[in-house]
């Protein structure tokens, strides 16, 4: 149970209740992947970013370090979590060509383990890393991994920001 000092904040995220329940929690804490995400967008003090995924502390950080446009004229897009939530990967092909389809930036954190069934014309490696970078590759030819962690599994809060990150830039 999340203790009484918690009460003024919104806990509706998976990651602000997994990063908040530990006994030294600190608000501003970023996890290893969050880390690559930030490091990538702050390459780009002059994009107006697009922010869909989930909002909560993660948000509040980032907004303090780069710019979140809620307008129409944002030329960057940061997905992850529920705002690109997939069960197949056509699914993941078609949201992310529609979300990149008008923009310069782009980070794409992807949860592996969201991805239930392959449904495109081709095959794809037993790797999963290799899978997805293939994935990605079919979306947009530019769209690079940006790290590759070492273990990719729910003891690094996977479900909290994806580990298979992505960058794009044009």
């Amino acid at each position: 149970m999340i203790s009484e000092r918690h009460n003024n904040l919104d806990l509706g995220t998976w990651r602000d209740r997994q990063v908040l329940s530990f006994n030294e929690y600190k608000q501003d804490a970023i996890l290893e992947q969050e880390k690559v995400m930030l490091d990538f967008v702050s390459q780009f003090p002059d994009v107006h970013w697009s922010w869909r995924a989930e909002k909560g502390l993660f948000y509040d950080i980032c907004r303090k370090q780069v710019t979140i446009d809620k307008q129409a004229n944002s030329n960057g897009v940061i997905v992850f979590g529920n705002g690109i939530a997939v069960t197949s990967t056509g699914t993941l092909v078609r949201r992310i060509r529609n979300l990149v389809q008008n923009i310069s930036v782009a980070y794409v954190g992807i949860n592996r383990f969201a991805i239930s069934e392959h449904n495109l014309d081709f095959k794809l490696p037993d790797s999963i890393e290799q899978s997805l970078d293939l994935i990605m590759k079919y979306c947009n030819p530019g769209f690079k991994r940006l790290h590759t962690f070492d273990r990719v599994d729910g003891d690094h809060m996977i479900f909290a920001h994806p580990m298979d990150c992505y960058g794009l830039c044009r």
